[in-house]
């Protein structure tokens, strides 16, 4: 219980923001490696992400570790394990159904079920900057990802729309458990979206998602470090101390910062519309970091 009480509200949102920013290196990885498919890349980011936390784990706790395990309740293991899993298998099931600036645009309504259901799950209420920041933030990214967007079918946006209900839930999980350590439910997760993913491929192409070449082996245990594994050790110790739909808003940074990266590292030139996109993006992660402070300092 120390360890959520103890830590302030400004390095739980530096603990997220560190999160985001690893996160937000997907987008090159995946460029990286333009012969692997989606499955492929889930398949063994999922376990070299659960490969890194039990190495992290073994070097913080040491012989403890097992001990760890067991003090996580049953439940938050099953269910934050378990939409960790299923969100990741979901996010690349509508690769294949919908186009990305859709998922983009449904991605972003994750802070508004947080909102919802965090009053009944942690017992938190959001207040009002906390819902204009969660509009914002969908407006921001609707404004990136305009260009791209197209009428999806039902059951595509039915699947698309399962992701941000499986991060809001995760989000949930890791705020109500704060104060115990979740970092090994993640673990476990991690081992589930290796599994889920590995024999979902196998109805797309021969080998599943587990058919990778040794020339891939390297660059997916870096993506699932860098890219997974510390931004989650990150996220689940910011949840400590931040409320679950600011948590849910600060990831909404991962939009801005993902064409970003490519534009760095390989010269894929941004659209103009992200750039004003990720101004109202960034207004609204602002807002919910700090708008109910400046509305209490308002009204005295």
């Amino acid at each position: 219980m120390s360890g959520a009480a103890n830590q302030s509200y400004a390095k739980g949102i530096t603990f997220v923001l560190l999160a985001t920013l690893g996160w937000s290196l997907s987008g090159l990885f995946v460029r990286l490696m333009p012969e692997l498919s989606g499955w492929q890349l889930n398949t063994w980011r999922g376990y070299w992400t659960a490969v890194s936390i039990f190495i992290y784990l073994i070097l913080v706790y040491g012989r403890d570790t097992m001990d760890v395990f067991r003090r996580v309740p049953l439940a938050a293991l099953a269910f934050s394990a378990g939409f960790f899993a299923f969100g990741s298998t979901m996010y690349v099931t509508s690769l294949t159904l919908v186009s990305t600036a859709v998922i983009s645009v449904i991605g972003a309504s994750s802070p508004l079920f947080t909102g919802v259901l965090s009053p009944w799950v942690t017992g938190e209420r959001p207040g009002i900057a906390a819902w204009i920041a969660a509009l914002m933030a969908i407006g921001g990214v609707g404004i990136i990802a305009n260009d791209e967007l197209e009428v999806g079918n039902a059951i595509g946006m039915l699947v698309c729309l399962l992701v941000p209900l499986s991060f809001a839930a995760q989000t949930l999980v890791l705020r109500r458990y704060r104060s115990i350590d979740m970092i090994p439910a993640i673990a476990v997760g991690g081992l589930l979206s290796f599994v889920c993913a590995g024999m979902i491929g196998f109805l797309f192409h021969p080998g599943g998602g587990y058919a990778v070449e040794l020339r891939h082996v390297a660059m997916l245990a870096l993506m699932g470090l860098v890219q997974l594994a510390i931004p989650l050790i990150w996220y689940a110790k910011g949840a400590k101390s931040v409320p679950a739909i600011t948590l849910s808003l600060v990831v909404m940074l991962d939009a801005v910062l993902n064409p970003f990266w490519p534009w760095l590292v390989v010269g894929e030139t941004p659209e103009a519309a992200a750039f004003w996109g990720g101004g109202v993006i960034i207004s609204a992660v602002l807002i919910s970091i700090f708008g109910e402070r400046w509305m209490k300092t308002a009204m005295r």
